[in-house]
């Protein structure tokens, strides 16, 4: 059977060559570098992978397909980069650019085709697994992605697993030489970008939800709170007016995270008054001079 590849990028050749040296293994289209037309190819042609052919690119355009990336993520679509060494050093300064399969270049076309092939079939496989799973789904029958029903699988069996007895009501505390930091957002990649910009110096916390969230403050101390404005089901506001409700938690700073570029938007969200606001992809100097001003 021939795999569906979405492609894009600069490289004219390499994309040729899916065409005429990779027709047997794929079925390809390709598509401009612009948000609204990548996500219409999602949308349509509905691809088992996306593959951004690399030559010369723009910091405009990766920035353009690290936003693109939360809606391969959600769409269980893996994101592939081709490229040399340059260009895929050049993707990983991105937040959240960085692709699940980079593929360093010089390589033959077969070998290509070969590693393409097997990722795909890798991918597959989990998916599957993980749709087939019990508990995933009495999780949450619904779940629309693969890559999110297995986060919340793992916050809620890590809630589970460290929720306080009946005899016990307090909140976990901090470590003493390391800040609690949560980050609220429904897209996993946004933890994984974050967590791998502040490891090394915090405790670094997720929630893919504000409900989860919200269960987690109720056991555990945190610094700092990152949250997204816009997401499904109970959105940043209505996280931020709950923690508001709570004398303790209403003393955490909130620093909300949006890829929202509409001027009144994001007036309204300062009118909340949290501590600030940072655009997505975040910018790692952003990020960390944040904490510092409101942290450290």
């Amino acid at each position: 059977m021939k795999y569906k590849v979405l492609l894009a990028g600069n490289s004219k050749k390499l994309i040729s060559n899916f065409f005429l040296q990779m027709d047997f293994a794929f079925e390809c289209v390709t598509s401009s570098v612009i948000y609204d037309d990548l996500k219409n190819h999602v949308q349509y042609f509905k691809p088992d992978i996306f593959i951004y052919c690399m030559r010369a690119e723009t910091r405009d355009d990766l920035v353009t397909i690290a936003s693109f990336h939360d809606v391969l993520g959600k769409n269980d679509i893996p994101f592939a980069a081709i490229g040399d060494s340059v260009s895929l050093d050049f993707a990983s300064k991105i937040p959240n650019c960085v692709p699940e399969l980079s593929i360093k270049l010089p390589m033959s076309t077969s070998d290509m085709e070969d590693t393409i092939t097997s990722f795909i079939k890798k991918h597959k496989a989990f998916l599957s697994s993980a749709a087939d799973s019990p508990l995933s789904r009495a999780l949450d029958a619904n779940a629309s992605s693969a890559f999110d029903t297995l986060a919340k699988l793992d916050t809620a069996l890590e809630a589970i697993e460290k929720e306080p007895d009946a005899q016990d009501s307090g909140r976990q505390p901090e470590s003493p030489d390391r800040h609690r930091i949560l980050v609220v957002d429904d897209a996993t990649i946004i933890h994984k970008t974050i967590k791998g910009y502040l490891d090394s110096r915090y405790e670094v916390a997720t929630a893919i939800s504000g409900k989860i969230a919200l269960r987690f403050l109720n056991t555990k101390e945190v610094s700092l709170i990152f949250l997204d404005y816009e997401m499904p089901d109970m959105n940043g506001p209505a996280v931020l007016e709950e923690l508001r409700k709570d004398p303790y938690l209403a003393t955490i700073p909130v620093v909300f995270l949006t890829g929202i570029n509409d001027v009144e938007k994001i007036k309204n969200a300062l009118a909340l008054k949290p501590q600030g606001y940072l655009l997505k992809p975040v910018d790692k100097e952003s990020l960390v001079a944040k904490i510092k001003e409101l942290v450290d």
